[in-house]
């Protein structure tokens, strides 16, 4: 015979998730999406880059200096470094919520010092555009780098009815992220419809597939790696803090 309890109404509880990865989502600012909308529609100048991605596309092409001129350079360069700073601080702050759980009270008065304190700087290492069309897809991949991203510009025509008649398990022209094993309790799969003008940044380690689509017209979008640095001390104890927190606890006898 099974045991059936009811479970108790309004008792204080407290929710840990100290397991995954963070994803960052934005808006592109008209400007720049302007500036890449242009690039797309004259893209036969730019560079084929499909030999160098898993995925299989109507057309790839690297996004770099030769197809943008400086002031577009410069805009797009910042949009991709600053969502990938805001991926860095997040996580890292995710991370130091969880470690300081354990850590002792001299630890966790140096990083909380400083956590906020960060002086980034962001490494961009690759950016190329893709346009889909019906029946094109991405396999289930990870980039490189330590953090990477894909924006979206234009969007097949009817997608949405597609995603209407999806009823039970809707996925066409989709991305999906892998992490981990799938188990009850949780959840290992995330799949996120694609919006025109929104873009997403996650760590380039992240599996993750795109699914194709049905729809005519076609799909724009771009990808790209960065690294990002902290000049300053963040979560990492240096040598002198681990010098400062013993003085700190002989001081106490």
């Amino acid at each position: 015979m099974q045991a059936i309890k009811d479970v108790a109404s309004g008792a204080a509880v407290s929710v840990m998730r100290p397991f995954g990865p963070c994803i960052v989502k934005a808006e592109i600012p008209q400007q720049t999406q302007a500036d890449l909308i242009n690039l797309f529609e004259r893209n036969g100048e730019a560079t084929d880059h499909s030999m160098n991605l898993a995925g299989n596309m109507s057309r790839e092409f690297t996004i770099d200096d030769k197809v943008l001129n400086a002031e577009q350079a410069e805009r797009f360069i910042q949009l991709l470094a600053d969502g990938s700073a805001e991926l860095y601080k997040y996580s890292r702050s995710v991370q130091w919520e969880n470690l300081k759980r354990s850590a002792t009270d001299e630890h966790i008065a140096i990083v909380d010092s400083r956590i906020n304190d960060m002086s980034l700087t962001c490494a961009i290492h690759q950016s190329w555009g893709n346009i889909s069309v019906a029946g094109d897809f991405n396999p289930m991949h990870t980039h490189t780098g330590l953090i990477s991203g894909v924006g979206y510009l234009r969007l097949p025509d009817n997608i949405e009815e597609e995603w209407q008649r999806e009823d039970h398990d809707p996925s066409a022209g989709m991305i999906a992220f892998m992490n981990g094993n799938s188990q009850n309790l949780m959840t290992n799969v995330m799949r996120i419809k694609p919006e025109a003008g929104v873009i997403y940044f996650f760590p380039a380690w992240l599996l993750h597939e795109v699914y194709p689509f049905r729809s005519t017209g076609e799909r724009w979008s771009f990808s790209f790696n960065t690294t990002v640095e902290n000049l300053n001390p963040d979560m990492d104890l240096t040598h002198e803090d681990k010098i400062a927190m013993q003085e700190a606890r002989d001081a106490k006898g």
